[in-house]
């Protein structure tokens, strides 16, 4: 599958995949340094960015995306493993890419799939609502970012510290999350479900949570060290949900710490 991405650097390829409602360039704050050391590969998933969804009638759930984006590695990247970096439902679909065998390590930042039954519903409904908001009141948005109190208000469910985000970058956001062709369907099928088969993902994993994280909630982080054998779990103070955003340096110390 084609899928459109942005190539950066030299060196092992490093894979970056973004979150639902997301697209390549969700890794803004840790791609320059990244690439100053690896060859970065940073898609947009089907059904987001400039990406087209996958075939008519194929749900988009986490495994169909990861069969997706490893058909595109295995043509454009590396016939062999990589490594792989993913956030939210990015982070789960690295995971399911270990299971292909495509990921020869995952760093995974606050990966979706680990949910009760209740935390998947409120993470859809949570979801929902930012969607309706973004759509339908984009300009309303758009003037409360200009003040840092609105706009750490507004922000606050996805950033530890909203204050620090450029209200461009929140735009910039939103018209992704409008624009995503495959946002409803994609919701839809992950929340149906979570991740399972830990035992096969058979290569190293670390996977980064941040403590005020208001979508996948920080409880969410110990489900994901058990449920993968030898993961290693690192729990970033005061981060959210973006926390590569909010705590930039320790996921790039993460996603560059030796195999």
């Amino acid at each position: 599958m084609t899928l459109n991405h942005v190539r950066r650097g030299e060196g092992e390829p490093l894979l970056l995949i973004h979150g639902i409602g997301g697209e390549w360039r969700s890794w803004d704050p840790v791609m320059d340094r990244l690439a100053a050391e690896r060859d970065v590969v940073a898609i947009d998933m089907p059904g987001f960015g400039a990406s087209p969804p996958l075939a008519t009638g194929l749900p988009p759930g986490a495994r169909a995306l990861a069969e997706a984006v490893a058909e595109f590695v295995r043509a454009e990247v590396s016939a062999g493993p990589i490594d792989v970096g993913g956030h939210s439902l990015g982070g789960w679909t690295a995971l399911e890419l270990a299971k292909l065998g495509v990921a020869r390590r995952v760093t995974a930042v606050a990966p979706a799939g680990f949910w009760t039954r209740a935390e998947a519903a409120y993470g859809r409904m949570t979801l929902r609502w930012t969607a309706w908001i973004v759509r339908h009141a984009p300009g309303l948005l758009s003037r409360g970012y200009e003040r840092p109190s609105t706009r750490a208000l507004l922000a606050s469910g996805q950033f530890g510290h909203p204050r620090r985000v450029d209200p461009d970058d929140l735009r910039r956001m939103g018209d992704a999350l409008r624009g995503a062709s495959g946002w409803d369907d994609t919701l839809r099928a992950t929340t149906r479900g979570r991740f399972s088969g830990g035992a096969q993902v058979q290569v190293p994993v670390t996977i980064l949570w941040g403590t005020r994280d208001r979508l996948l909630l920080p409880r969410q982080a110990a489900r994901a060290e058990a449920e993968v054998p030898g993961a290693e779990l690192i729990r970033l103070d005061g981060a959210g949900h973006f926390a590569h955003w909010d705590e930039p340096e320790s996921v790039i110390g993460a996603l560059l710490a030796p195999g």
